[in-house]
């Protein structure tokens, strides 16, 4: 169970610098996912009574949920959490997710995973219409804003190996969107000669669906090394009437 790392003394919970000594990463993201998974639902009729659309709207409601959820748990959520926090411009994930620890310590909270929020959503500008995976060109040149895309540069959770996206399905059914995913990292397939090079392998594989959580699962291959996603799409869809 995560919640008995709150018992554990401080040289349990971490050793030499930051570094986690309790349940593996793996065993803490599952529960992490678990508790994202149960109050997606509830989280979507709050956004869309208070017709909340904009990303960033999104993003800040969800944590706000999580933490809630999160009382019981070991954990809480932070909206933009900093790959470095030494530069002030340096690259945010949207929601982090960080262990609790008895502040009498001394200790800092150290990070479990980061999760990027990302509309699915046929609206957006057409340049933006592959912001999931891949970024877009700006005068020429390329903005890697990509929700996958920046995962696999190491500009979010370049030191996890656990990470999630999370998809507000504004549009069209989780069915649609898995296959023009997976179709775009096809095409991504060879079209560049930069590294680290896309590969099939990179395409979402289904795991659950209830009828408002879809999850999928994905390997994103960076240029050391790889990173398992999981990916909680909830719809914000409004049944028709």
């Amino acid at each position: 169970m995560l919640n008995t790392i709150n018992q554990s003394p401080p040289g349990r919970m971490l050793g030499g610098i930051g570094t986690l000594l309790g349940p593996p990463q793996n065993t803490q993201f599952k529960k992490v996912v678990e508790v994202i998974k149960t109050i997606l639902p509830k989280f979507a009729e709050s956004a869309m009574n208070d017709a909340i659309e904009n990303e960033d709207g999104l993003n800040s409601k969800l944590t706000r949920f999580i933490t809630n959820a999160a009382d019981q748990e070991n954990f809480f959520a932070n909206r933009e959490s900093m790959e470095d926090e030494r530069r002030g411009n340096s690259p945010a994930t949207d929601i982090g997710i960080y262990l609790k620890v008895n502040p009498d310590t001394g200790i800092d909270s150290p990070r479990i995973t980061v999760f990027e929020g990302k509309r699915l959503s046929t609206k957006l500008p057409k340049k933006r219409h592959q912001e999931y995976v891949i970024g877009h060109k700006e005068k020429e040149k390329h903005v890697p804003c990509g929700g996958i895309e920046r995962f696999k540069l190491g500009k979010h959770g370049r030191k996890l190996n656990y990470a999630g996206l999370i998809g507000y399905l504004q549009d069209g059914t989780p069915e649609t969107w898995h296959e023009k995913i997976n179709t775009w990292i096809r095409e991504l397939c060879g079209q560049s000669s930069e590294e680290p090079k896309w590969s099939d392998q990179e395409q979402l594989r289904p795991k659950k669906n209830n009828g408002r959580v879809a999850e999928y699962a994905s390997i994103v291959k960076r240029t050391d090394n790889e990173l398992c996603m999981t990916h909680l799409w909830i719809s914000l869809v409004r049944p028709e009437r």
